[in-house]
């Protein structure tokens, strides 16, 4: 483990659990919001509903979601 490894597991440790949940909330949104304009990016012609559709496709996918 580096030195920044530990220093962010003593910061996580000071943290209560709606802390850390709060944490994994702001990262899923974060990594949603990254997936959502690769998206766009890829797809520039497309309306939102299209949009809305390759995002959930894109996640029943990551996450071996059934339809």
């Amino acid at each position: 483990m580096t030195k920044a490894d530990i220093k962010q597991l003593e910061m996580l440790r000071t943290k209560t659990p709606e802390q850390r949940f709060a944490m994994m909330v702001d990262l899923i949104g974060a990594q949603f919001d990254a997936m959502r304009a690769g998206i766009k990016f890829q797809n520039p012609e497309a309306a939102e509903p299209e949009l809305d559709r390759l995002f959930k496709e894109r996640i029943r996918k990551i996450y071996s979601l059934k339809h």
